[in-house]
């Protein structure tokens, strides 16, 4: 186990130290612990949308490759946008 020192905002510290005097966490570094956890979990699963936005586009621009691209403007899109709005504004 390493040991470091960190500097933390008064209202971390604060907050970690309530965690452990409500029972949550036995110890300050277990709270870190979790804390980083945390951080790690949620920083994998924004490498995981990565990933997938990146696939995604790839896809796109291999389609783009073949041919397969489709014509657009936006007057046409901002037109399918408003309507779908006025739809919902509708149903609401």
């Amino acid at each position: 186990m390493t040991t470091v020192t960190i500097t933390l905002r008064d209202e971390d510290q604060r907050f970690i130290e309530s965690s452990v005097k409500s029972g949550r966490y036995v110890t300050e570094s277990e709270a870190v612990s979790d804390a980083i956890a945390e951080l790690r979990a949620r920083e994998q699963l924004h490498q995981a949308r990565f990933a997938e936005l990146r696939a995604k586009v790839m896809v796109g621009i291999e389609e783009l490759d073949r041919g397969e691209g489709a014509e657009w403007n936006i007057e046409d899109i901002q037109a399918g946008g408003r309507a779908l709005l006025a739809s919902r504004k509708a149903t609401v």
